[in-house]
């Protein structure tokens, strides 16, 4: 990844282009978003498949797993303060 930023020694950052530095940071605020989103839809959508008993099917696992690739990725993004 090309980085924008740069870091000062007093634990600050600074970005010799801030446009485009500005553009990135929207960029990923989008793909938080989204992926914080997706999480709820996966949540709301395993909860209907347990009420329905199917804890078990294909479709609950293929969840599942996106849930917790995603939980992961949240995870390490709060881990450096982002949320």
């Amino acid at each position: 990844m090309e980085r924008l930023t740069a870091p000062g020694p007093d634990g600050t950052y600074a970005a010799a282009d801030l446009d485009a530095a500005v553009q990135k940071l929207a960029r990923f605020e989008n793909a938080y978003d989204y992926v914080a989103a997706r999480q709820a839809e996966l949540v709301r959508r395993m909860e209907a498949l347990k009420a329905e008993g199917k804890q078990k099917s294909a479709q609950f696992r293929e969840l599942l797993g996106e849930k917790l690739m995603n939980q992961n990725m949240l995870i390490l993004w709060e881990t450096y303060g982002i949320r």
